[in-house]
């Protein structure tokens, strides 16, 4: 047997894929992540420019909203380090 792949979708319906940038809700903040996995009821998200010990994040796809466009690659270039890939 094959295994299904999972399907997950952000709150406006657009499917969200491993690598996808997404906005999500951190306290009283909203945070620009990096999709690292997707499990069977949740993704695991990586903040953007944040290397401490909490970083790393499971969100439900219903808290996230896929971002696109040449803002959201300007602001990664801009504030990206060497942990997004770990």
């Amino acid at each position: 047997m094959s295994k299904e792949s999972i399907l997950h979708r952000d709150i406006l319906g657009r499917e969200l894929k491993i690598g996808n940038c997404v906005a999500y809700p951190f306290g009283n903040t909203l945070v620009v992540g990096i999709v690292h996995k997707i499990s069977s009821k949740m993704i695991g998200v990586t903040q953007v420019g944040n290397s401490t010990w909490n970083s790393k994040k499971n969100k439900y796809p219903k808290d996230c909203v896929l971002l696109d466009g040449p803002e959201v690659t300007l602001f990664l270039i801009k504030n990206s380090s060497s942990s997004i890939n770990s």
